[in-house]
């Protein structure tokens, strides 16, 4: 395999994830790839630091999807207080 079917393989598959995240229809194997592609040491710099960049979007998303539960759960229960 040459060098550039090389990285566009790579580059494939740092795409297929990024589409499959961006679409929020992911699972914990999709994000292990993104974060494996991150390695610099066994990857292109490029291709590592846009899987970086990528992996820590997922993370702050999924972190907020999480808070805004959590205020979420906070209303309901402060709107159930006031009912009662």
């Amino acid at each position: 395999m040459d060098f550039a079917s090389y990285y566009l393989e790579l580059f494939e598959m740092l795409n297929q994830a990024c589409k499959k995240i961006a679409s929020g229809h992911y699972d914990q194997e999709d994000a292990e790839h993104l974060f494996e592609l991150a390695k610099r040491e066994r990857y292109p710099s490029l291709l590592a630091d846009l899987a970086e960049s990528f992996g820590m979007m997922m993370v702050k998303i999924e972190a907020r999807e999480f808070k805004m539960k959590q205020m979420l759960e906070e209303l309901e229960q402060a709107k159930t207080k006031h009912v009662e």
